[in-house]
């Protein structure tokens, strides 16, 4: 075999050749790289934006669906607002106003907090009236009637001009229309001296029965989760659970009925961020103002769980403006430049919010004004 065609079959690539190819497979994997990462930051961004579009709508789902049941069972309108004296374990607790829902509102725009009462009470029960004064030493109330009534149903008893009192049926006895309420209950205090009206309660009072007492409370903690809080009467203890996270802020309002007069199809006239004199008598909270409160506004504003990536510098500024306050809801805007807790988010800018926002008739208060 001729010695040319030998040294043709040992020769491989030349230099030049290792050279183009390695420079060829760079710019490929550079290529390569910058689709991954673009993908990648579109992936994440997809991702993040649903995540946020189903915290913020199952959380504004689980506020509504309480607040559609405030009222529930506070069957003597005129009692909204008053003051609820109670005591448990011969302890003084603190007064609780009868109101369907109680907005509190939280400074300089940080979320508000939600408490919503109602009545557990499944069956029947209607308001009973008083026929017999009651001493605030007495453990016993004659009534017209104790139907739906049973023992350690909470009662709530109502007479104009004096505070209300929360009292627990210990027993029902035969002949007498009557209930006892004896310190065999730790809801009944002996004698019931330090939770009635010095004057007790005159002939023509009611009670009305709220079987136990359902409060349930919405907040946000520090780490942006929507906080649930749920009162237990037997126990006088409130079970707390987080149930969703990446929740930035919670906003509401009440909704008003502000025309003069008996309202009778239940409109609404004024939003109000706190409570106002809606029956223009000159005092804010009482009966006539929670009664006319038929609708609350609520606004939850959710956030992505990862940042956006910032640009060569480093920075991220996904808002379209330089206010300070995005999102914002028809209650005005919002401020995301804070942590629930009030304290400073410096990359606020670097994350996608999402807005969700609805009115929320308070049924219960509606069907007793139509």
């Amino acid at each position: 075999m001729p010695l040319h065609q030998n040294l043709n079959r040992s020769n491989g690539f030349s230099l030049v050749e290792i050279m183009v190819g390695m420079v060829i497979a760079l710019l490929s994997m550079i290529i390569v790289l910058q689709v991954f990462t673009m993908f990648e930051g579109q992936k994440r961004t997809t991702t993040s934006g649903a995540d946020a579009q189903t915290n913020g709508a199952v959380a504004l789902y689980t506020v509504e669906r309480d607040v559609r049941m405030a009222g529930y069972g506070f069957s003597v309108p005129e009692a909204l607002g008053c003051v609820i004296n109670r005591s448990f374990n011969g302890t003084t607790l603190t007064a609780l106003s009868l109101a369907p829902v109680t907005i509190a509102q939280g400074a300089g725009g940080l979320p508000d907090t939600i408490e919503i009462l109602s009545s557990s009470k499944g069956s029947w029960s209607i308001p009973a009236r008083v026929t017999t004064d009651h001493p605030p030493t007495a453990t016993n109330f004659f009534l017209n009637t104790t139907l739906g009534m049973a023992v350690n149903d909470l009662l709530i008893a109502y007479e104009p001009g004096k505070d209300c009192t929360m009292l627990q049926v210990t027993g029902i006895p035969s002949g007498n229309i009557q209930i006892h309420h004896q310190n065999t209950s730790p809801w009944d205090p002996p004698g019931g001296a330090n939770i009635f009206p010095p004057s007790g309660y005159s002939a023509g009072a009611t009670l009305f029965n709220l079987g136990s007492l359902v409060d349930h409370i919405y907040s946000l903690d520090a780490n942006s989760n929507l906080i649930f809080s749920d009162y237990n009467s037997t126990t006088n203890t409130s079970a707390t659970q987080s149930l969703l996270p990446d929740i930035v802020n919670l906003q509401a309002q009440y909704g008003f009925d502000t025309r003069a007069g008996t309202q009778t199809d239940a409109q609404i006239q004024t939003w109000s961020d706190t409570m106002i004199d809606a029956d223009g008598n000159g005092t804010v909270g009482n009966s006539g103002d929670v009664s006319r409160i038929y609708a609350v506004r609520v606004a939850v504003v959710a956030r992505s769980a990862l940042k956006e990536k910032g640009d060569a510098s480093g920075a991220c500024n996904i808002t379209t403006t330089t206010s300070a306050n995005k999102p914002t809801w028809s209650g005005g805007a919002i401020d995301v430049s804070k942590n629930p807790d009030g304290t400073a988010n410096a990359d606020w800018q670097c994350y996608r919010y999402k807005t969700f926002e609805t009115v929320i008739p308070l049924r219960n208060l509606i069907w007793r004004a139509t």
